[in-house]
């Protein structure tokens, strides 16, 4: 029998009955815990695929939970951070459980990288094999700290530069994470050439630094020192999607972070990402989205 699974955004997840605080349909911190009759209303056996970054906090407690064909057994001050478009079922939690699962829009997540000193492509590619790590008392409780400093200002609306200090905190957060992660197995990442698998990932990191500037296959191929030929072959076997459909798709998340800021016009958007012309930008964005720029524009400013 096929699982159904069940792909909904952010603003989708919303409307199930979640123990969550928001902030503008794009961060979620759901609390976890058996001492509330607040449960999500989703159906037996359902696969929930969230196209975000997913963390989960595990603070006190046991959970059960099925990520695709894994299930993983977690208690006491643990980390397992998911990528998006991960399929996830089954939760199941101790009497005593407490926890936290923060989920993070796609778009946010890589305005927030942009901003951020970059990290080691080595690090990234060992995240794939290690997405579980255990932690001390002291760096669950700074994680939670984190997480609860978050909250507090997604409470802040009437302070003037909420987003800004939401973001902050979030960055705060994603730091301190990854530097446990980090220093817990830098000992483990391995100097030998990257196989396959880390090819991959190596050319993410370089997609994500480069791809306002640089939209051609040869580019990236030249960086990992490998042949468009076998960049393309590396990536149709790991996703069932081309090198140009990689860059499309990360042109096509600039774009629209850049569209939906008002301090940019649209042609000033168009000169970021490296097109010729506003024209050619226009002809990319309607090609993959179905709407001008400008009608994008105005669809996420409701007019």
């Amino acid at each position: 029998m096929k699982q159904s699974v069940l792909l909904l955004s952010i603003g989708e997840l919303l409307s199930y009955n979640l123990n969550a605080r928001s902030f503008q349909d794009k961060l979620i911190i759901v609390k976890m815990d058996n001492s509330t009759d607040k449960k999500p209303e989703f159906k037996s056996g359902m696969s929930i695929q969230l196209d975000a970054l997913s963390v989960f906090l595990v603070v006190q407690g046991k959970i059960d939970i099925t990520i695709d064909d894994s299930t993983y057994s977690l208690a006491d001050n643990v980390l397992l951070d998911i990528m998006d478009m991960h399929a996830i079922k089954d939760i199941r939690l101790s009497s005593d459980f407490r926890g936290y699962h923060l989920i993070i829009e796609r778009n946010l997540f890589a305005e927030i990288l942009l901003n951020s000193r970059r990290m080691p492509a080595a690090y990234i590619a060992s995240r794939h094999s290690r997405p579980i790590q255990k932690l001390t008392k002291e760096e669950a409780d700074l994680l939670e700290h984190c997480l609860y400093r978050i909250e507090r200002n997604m409470e802040r609306s009437d302070h003037a530069w909420q987003r800004d200090i939401v973001l902050n905190e979030l960055r705060g957060f994603l730091l301190e994470m990854n530097n446990i992660v980090y220093q817990a197995n830098r000992g483990h990442i391995s100097p030998n050439p990257p196989n396959k698998d880390v090819l991959l990932f190596l050319f993410i990191q370089l997609l994500d630094k480069h791809c306002r500037r640089e939209h051609s296959v040869s580019f990236y191929a030249k960086e990992l020192c490998i042949t468009p030929e076998y960049l393309s072959r590396i990536m149709k076997g790991f996703s069932g999607k081309t090198v140009n459909q990689w860059i499309s798709e990360a042109l096509m998340r600039e774009a629209e972070i850049g569209l939906r800021n008002p301090d940019f016009t649209v042609n000033e958007v168009s000169d970021m990402l490296n097109f010729s012309d506003q024209s050619s930008f226009g002809k990319f964005f309607k090609k993959n989205k179905g709407m001008s720029p400008i009608r994008y524009r105005m669809s996420v400013q409701g007019k």
